[in-house]
């Protein structure tokens, strides 16, 4: 085994690692408080990833965007487009908990699934009218140019690599210290312990779901902004990165935020390795370790890796 060009696998793992990371953490988020898995998770982010090309675009031709861009002159820089779309995403994932979610909270489980699958295919064929199916050039965050990486060993770790990373460790972070230091953090923890409790404490659980649902849509928008250059800009971008993602959050638990991060790691990395080691796994079958990686933990685990065991009694 040339030992080279597997590190440098690895290396290209760890990107993809990072992005499913995100938005497993995303989803681990809004599943954590509610119980809902949120399969509009993805087509969320890719909106708040168009909306940064609208702001990096300006108001260029064929950059509509359902008027968005006639509401922008001068086209912005990549950092302020970028946290422009956060900022839009944040708010977007608050609206749609507080117009979508809220009044059905008392409605069964499924309903509320279906919810987000409606969503999911309104913001898709939305995209689609608006920017058109066809791919667009993102442009990329950090350097990515052919000399842009630090030389380990005879392989070549990327910049964005890094900076993925680096900002992932920050959001995590970041988080930790929302939770565990905020107003906001700790009411969010109490309503996912136990809602009815929260409430009879005289904690608002509404507001505090939708400052859940916000902060797992920034989450949605910083990866989806991370990954548009390497995949290219498309209303079906972030299909595949959510069946990873989900498949992450699952395997690290549910409820988990440093699951999420492992999980990520641990599909990643069986997604590059294992198709290319094994012969009659192609990569066209990439998904397959994945899933694989994740039955298995689970047959162990039901939980997950880190995540809440539930206990019933009998």
């Amino acid at each position: 085994m040339d030992m080279v060009l597997l590190l440098q696998r690895v290396f290209d793992a760890l990107f993809n690692s990072a992005i499913y990371s995100s938005l497993a953490l995303a989803l681990v988020i809004i599943f954590r408080s509610t119980g809902l898995l949120n399969f509009a998770q993805g087509e969320m982010a890719t909106f708040s990833a168009y909306v940064a090309f609208v702001l990096l675009s300006g108001a260029a031709p064929g950059v509509t965007g359902g008027g968005l861009a006639s509401w922008i002159g001068a086209p912005l820089v990549t950092p302020f487009a970028i946290v422009g779309a956060i900022i839009f995403g944040v708010a977007a994932g608050a609206a749609t908990e507080r117009v979508l979610i809220r009044p059905l909270r008392s409605a069964p489980e499924l309903a509320l699934l279906n919810v987000t699958i409606g969503i999911l295919l309104a913001l898709n064929s939305l995209m689609g009218q608006w920017w058109g199916t066809g791919p667009r050039v993102f442009p990329p965050i950090f350097p990515s140019g052919a000399d842009d990486h630090f030389p380990i060993a005879g392989a070549r770790l990327r910049f964005s690599t890094v900076g993925a990373w680096v900002i992932l460790i920050g959001l995590l972070v970041l988080l930790a210290l929302l939770l565990q230091r905020t107003r906001a953090g700790l009411a969010f923890r109490a309503v996912s312990i136990d809602p009815v409790s929260a409430e009879l404490n005289g904690i608002r659980v509404g507001p505090t779901l939708m400052y859940g649902w916000a902060l797992a849509a920034g989450l949605g928008a910083i990866a989806a902004n991370i990954s548009a250059n390497s995949v290219l800009l498309e209303p079906t971008m972030m299909v595949r990165v959510l069946v990873y993602a989900f498949a992450a959050a699952t395997l690290g638990g549910l409820d988990s935020p440093k699951g999420a991060l492992i999980g990520g790691v641990v599909i990643g990395l069986s997604q590059t390795l294992i198709p290319a080691y094994v012969p009659f796994i192609g990569f066209e079958l990439s998904v397959l370790p994945a899933m694989l990686a994740m039955v298995a933990v689970l047959i162990v685990r039901p939980a997950g890796l880190f995540g809440t065991q539930r206990i019933e009694r009998v």
